[in-house]
């Protein structure tokens, strides 16, 4: 999937959300393979109140999101849920 951004910084700061709506925190800052120029993944940094941090209890943390979990990339950041079934998440 090509991202049309400016610059990595233009990603920085972007909210974070699954495809289902769930608010997962914000870009802090991604990880790049300088072998193949390639992002690999982001780090997003799950504040309490989200639904990352309800899964990893509640505390500020950096979670690493896989790049090939990236949907979109935009005024916002879509990822897949790659959290279903996880303690924590709600059943349907």
């Amino acid at each position: 999937m090509a991202v049309n951004v400016r610059s990595f910084s233009d990603v920085v700061g972007k909210d974070v959300f699954t495809l289902d709506g769930k608010y997962c925190g914000k870009v802090k800052d991604f990880k790049i393979d300088l072998g193949k120029f390639r992002v690999t993944s982001l780090v997003v940094e799950a504040f309490r109140g989200t639904f990352l941090s309800e899964i990893l209890g509640g505390e500020k943390k950096g979670v690493v999101v896989p790049y090939s979990s990236v949907e979109a990339v935009d005024d916002i950041v879509l990822i897949r849920n790659i959290f279903k079934g996880v303690v924590g998440e709600e059943r349907e």
